[in-house]
């Protein structure tokens, strides 16, 4: 299946209104989600890949969608964030929504990386 692409801003306000717990039909209707369109419903219910990942928007995801925090939970380092403690199902939901300018790896402690290509 392939997943629709939506911007870094989309991503945090879908992942925003999923932590407070909302519904899709709370958001149908509501001009937040305006730029997404008939696409809406399918991103909330089947996922999406962000169209282009920064560092900053990667620490904002892991920390909306996991509580995890970037210095405290992992690591900045120069190719990109490194130690991230995630289980099987945080990474089959994780993964998809990486952009295609980078890629989600195992370390060799079990932790895992995001790398930019």
């Amino acid at each position: 299946m392939t997943l629709t692409k939506i911007s870094m801003p989309d991503a945090i306000r879908i992942e925003t209104v999923r932590r407070r717990g909302a519904e899709i039909g709370d958001l149908l209707g509501s001009d937040k989600f305006a730029s997404l369109g008939s696409d809406l419903e399918s991103v909330f219910r089947d996922g999406y890949q962000v169209k282009f990942l920064t560092i900053n928007g990667a620490k904002n995801l892991l920390r909306l969608k996991f509580d995890q925090e970037a210095d405290l939970d992992y690591t900045e380092t120069e190719q990109g964030l490194s130690g991230i403690s995630m289980d099987e199902a945080q990474v089959e939901a994780f993964r998809p929504i990486l952009s295609d300018n980078c890629r989600l790896e195992q370390e060799p402690g079990g932790s895992y990386q995001i790398l930019w290509v």
